[in-house]
């Protein structure tokens, strides 16, 4: 519990230029994702009915699971796509320049893109 305390204080502190509520549905997120990474079978999409309402507010387009953790689609175009990233593992490291491209926001939650 200290640990989802600090890291919400984290993210909260590193948010805090964010419009609106942003960092209140980061922080939220945050709490259902340990509940989400577990029932989500890798390689699967997260059908629509079964996001829980922290991932719905942040009206994304697709929520899928890979080995290493959930993308949350919130913009795509043709091969490009971007959003947040919810890693597995607290060790997630991703390569520099790489595609996709990792932002870490707090650990275990990242920002995304991807170029194709």
């Amino acid at each position: 519990m200290k640990l989802l305390a600090a890291a919400v204080l984290t993210l909260l502190l590193l948010t805090g230029c964010m419009r609106g509520n942003r960092a209140d549905e980061l922080a939220a997120l945050l709490k259902v994702a340990p509940e989400l990474l577990q029932s989500a079978q890798p390689g699967t999409d997260l059908p629509s009915e079964k996001w829980p309402q922290e991932v719905k507010s942040l009206d994304p387009s697709r929520v899928y699971s890979t080995k290493d953790g959930i993308f949350i689609v919130t913009s795509s175009f043709f091969v490009n796509e971007q959003g947040l990233f919810l890693s597995r593992t607290r060790e997630f490291a991703p390569q520099p320049g790489g595609d996709p491209e990792f932002r870490q926001i707090v650990p275990g939650l990242f920002s995304y893109k991807i170029k194709g």
